[in-house]
């Protein structure tokens, strides 16, 4: 681990263990400097954390907390890919390394309906941004160049157990979404349909 790394872990550990922080939105505004300090750090994280894997998008796994509360990924999306319309079940610290990534937040649409656009916002290295579900658990994130989007993202729980679910727009379903580990240390998320 990077010295920068190692801080953010600090972090993360300080305010999951911070019982004055009232809920998950306080718990992201504790994380969020030692995040900005490792965006702006000159030796953040491994080169080999910034890599897609065989052209596609791909989480390395940077850290995962022993008591399974949170894990820290190197998201890559290479230029022009995109992750498809997806939900995380609870919270996600999100900051911005190479490249930027257009990313569409969604709502709750109607009972049994798709996910509704409620915006869309361009993040470019520095930026930081939360998943604070229930109210924004829905987004789609689309690597807009140039180059590789590259994005550290502090999740909860570990990557197996991370609440993922995706929207396909072809059947109108809300399908699993797993993360698998497809490569030691290499995460994908894939769509799993019921049986």
């Amino acid at each position: 681990m990077t010295p920068a790394l190692e801080r953010l872990v600090a972090a993360v550990e300080a305010a999951l263990g911070d019982p004055s922080l009232a809920d998950d939105r306080a718990r992201a505004e504790a994380m969020r400097p030692a995040l900005a300090a490792l965006l702006a750090d000159a030796d953040p994280i491994p080169a080999a954390a910034r890599q897609p894997l065989d052209g596609a998008a791909v989480g390395n796994l940077l850290h995962q907390d022993a008591a399974g509360r949170f894990h820290v990924l190197a998201v890559v999306f290479p230029e022009g890919t995109s992750s498809g319309i997806h939900h995380h079940g609870c919270w996600g610290v999100i900051g911005y390394l190479d490249g930027s990534d257009e990313e569409t937040r969604y709502r709750e649409g109607d009972p049994g309906g798709p996910p509704v656009e409620a915006s869309r916002h361009r993040w470019a290295a520095g930026d930081i941004t939360y998943l604070l579900p229930p109210e924004d658990g829905w987004h789609r994130v689309r690597s807009a160049g140039p180059g590789d989007g590259v994005s550290v993202h502090v999740l909860c729980r570990t990557p197996a157990d991370h609440p993922h679910r995706f929207y396909d727009r072809r059947s109108g379903t809300v399908l699993p979404y797993p993360f698998v580990e497809v490569a030691p240390g290499r995460w994908r998320a894939e769509v799993r349909q019921f049986d």
